[in-house]
């Protein structure tokens, strides 16, 4: 039927109940008195609270984002999500 509207459900967030959006976050690390922090992560983001929820497929990258920054003995990092 045309012009009838989908009832989408919208996501909502698991701590203050607001909506979920497609966004982006920085993702902070603490690993043995290193600091690494990820930028541009994709996540859903609440935007009420501002809380970032990311799907495993994107934890997994983290994972090897992690993996290869650790290598560089540095202190502190501060990687792009897609550039790495």
């Amino acid at each position: 039927m045309a012009g009838r509207k989908e009832n989408k459900k919208m996501k909502k967030c698991p701590v203050c109940g607001g909506g979920l959006q497609h966004g982006q976050t920085a993702a902070p690390f603490f690993i043995d008195e290193k600091i690494i922090i990820i930028k541009d992560v994709p996540a859903e983001v609440c935007a009420d609270c501002g809380e970032a929820f990311t799907k495993s497929s994107v934890a997994g990258q983290i994972e090897d984002i992690l993996d290869k920054v650790e290598i560089l003995h540095s202190e502190m990092s501060v990687v792009h999500f897609k550039a790495a």
